[in-house]
């Protein structure tokens, strides 16, 4: 393979550029957000006369936050604007079928639902056992994610965690960042590790970005196994999901329930990886 016979300073080079999606990703979010509040700041001061500094400071963050999901929709959809082309661009055309058939095989489909499903069981203790040890850490996300307005079930919130923070965030990680680590040469192990560390720190807290390392490093074995983006791209919507819709219908359910739900967890994970993650590659690498 080219790979093998690259220089070091090419493999340097190419293992910088597996930073650069999360750049964009971090940036187009920053200067988004700082133009919004730039704006909601300009339309207050002209409209609020007589207006000090802090009160305008807080008049234009309960702005921000009444629009929080609207901004983050865009901010998402701007995101993708960028990376989409780019991975197209540099990764598919003339490179690439774009062809899926492989992984909307039931069999195939079954098995990331399952392994969704053992997953969230997984992150679900993971909480409880954070809120237990590191309460102060627990309240700062939950505070987070409140403010946020995922928590909302809306059906904007729906599009933003269910179709948007999908598809833009495969296309970064799994599909962006890893496949740079790739051409480096770096054994795959590594290149998994790495991505999903970067898939983690992006969440920019400490609980989320424990169990997003986890999950984009699972994410990252169903994108090897498939060679196809779609796979993890409709896993990391399966296990959204259970997240956002399955965490409210088990909101309060008696002890019984998270006892059986302890049990069967780890048996989804284990039936969810040998349907997925063992055994042969799906196909032959599709890109998509």
């Amino acid at each position: 393979m080219e790979e093998k016979n690259l220089s070091i300073y090419r493999r340097i080079g190419r293992g910088f550029l597996a930073l650069l999606p999360t750049v964009v990703f971090l940036a187009v979010q920053v200067v988004f957000i700082s133009i919004v509040s730039g704006l909601a700041m300009g339309v207050l001061m002209v409209a609020g006369t007589g207006m000090d500094a802090q009160a305008l400071t807080e008049q234009a963050t309960e702005l921000l936050m009444d629009a929080v999901m609207n901004i983050q929709v865009i901010s998402q959809v701007l995101t993708l604007l960028v990376t989409l082309p780019w991975y197209y661009f540099l990764f598919v055309y003339r490179k690439g079928r774009i062809q899926v058939s492989q992984v909307f095989r039931p069999k195939k489909l079954a098995g990331m639902v399952i392994l969704s499903l053992g997953f969230y069981v997984a992150v679900n203790f993971y909480m409880v056992f954070m809120g237990w040890a590191l309460p102060g850490l627990m309240a700062e996300y939950e505070a987070l994610v409140n403010e946020s307005g995922i928590a909302g079930l809306t059906l904007l919130s729906t599009v933003a965690t269910l179709v948007l923070a999908p598809i833009g965030e495969e296309i970064a990680y799994r599909g962006l960042t890893y496949r740079y680590l790739e051409r480096t040469g770096m054994p795959f192990l590594a290149a998994n590790l790495l991505q999903a560390a970067l898939f983690g720190l992006v969440h920019m807290n400490w609980v989320q970005g424990g169990y997003a390392f986890a999950l984009g490093f699972l994410l990252g074995i169903v994108y090897k196994k498939s060679g196809s983006l779609a796979a993890p791209m409709l896993m990391h919507m399966f296990f959204n999901f259970c997240g956002t819709y399955l965490a409210t219908a088990l909101t309060g359910v008696p002890l019984a329930v998270n006892i059986l739900l302890l049990v069967l967890g780890p048996v989804c994970i284990g039936v969810g990886l040998r349907m997925t993650c063992l055994g042969p590659q799906w196909g032959e690498r599709q890109e998509w």
